[in-house]
């Protein structure tokens, strides 16, 4: 028997993908919560929980073909809270505090350009053309690796040179949102070149591996993510002299 529209079912389905969004912001706020509490680790997993829901309610929507310009929008609000404000306090906190000024200014940034990239991406976006890229790093990597490197960092034990990282890898991956560099939608630690089986025993092999060690897993993936996105971009300028090469372009490089 189908359901009619009005059903309870039918709309308690339409409004997964937002529920979902909606643990994603819970996330958020309570790492922010935690972070002004002092508890930076558990700030930095809910993060990363942020990341995993996020991943989740977009490709759930799309699964369900229940796509709207609310869901949209919604997840791009949500973004800005936990992966542009939630990271950027964090960071602040743990290692910027006693910096004065240029604290404030390093943990301004992500928030900054993460409004700007966000912004960029829904003027950009078009349901109907598909793409197969990233224009400028998402803001849910650069807080992967944010909140990944709080966890790789406290796992080392290193505290002498941890604030001075931190501030380097904050202006980059905020650049880098930014920026012109174009990262794959499919999977960047599998790129389309490779074939199926390889695919999914990379897949298998970094799940493992952030089931293992996942202090240490998440920072590394993520900056593998990044540096890939930055290599291909380099040797698409050394090539053709400028980043906006067509699509047959960008798949003869890597």
């Amino acid at each position: 028997m189908q359901l009619s529209e009005h059903h309870p079912i039918k709309k308690l389905r339409a409004h997964v993908p937002n529920i979902i969004t909606v643990g994603a912001i819970l996330a958020g706020y309570l790492s922010i919560l935690e972070a002004f509490h002092g508890n930076f680790i558990s700030s930095a997993v809910l993060i990363l929980i942020a990341c995993v829901l996020d991943m989740l309610d977009g490709r759930i929507a799309r699964a369900m073909k229940i796509t709207s310009e609310f869901g949209i929008e919604f997840d791009s609000l949500a973004d800005m809270v936990n992966f542009g404000l939630a990271p950027s306090l964090l960071f602040y906190l743990m290692y910027f505090r006693e910096w004065g000024i240029l604290g404030m200014i390093l943990s301004f940034l992500p928030v900054c350009c993460a409004g700007i990239r966000l912004a960029r991406f829904n003027c950009a976006a078009d349901p109907d053309i598909p793409t197969k890229y990233y224009i400028g790093l998402p803001t849910t990597v650069a807080a992967v690796v944010m909140a990944g490197f709080v966890l790789f960092i406290t796992s080392l034990s290193v505290a002498n040179y941890a604030s001075q990282a931190a501030g380097v890898l904050t202006v980059f991956v905020a650049l880098l949102m930014v920026s012109n560099v174009q990262y794959e939608k499919s999977n960047i630690l599998s790129p389309r070149y490779i074939r199926k089986t390889q695919r999914i025993i990379t897949g298998v092999l970094i799940l493992l591996s952030l089931v293992i060690s996942p202090q240490i897993a998440f920072f590394v993936w993520g900056l593998s993510y990044i540096l890939y996105g930055v290599l291909r971009s380099t040797l698409h300028t050394l090539r053709y002299g400028r980043d906006d090469v067509t699509e047959k372009q960008t798949e003869d490089l890597l």
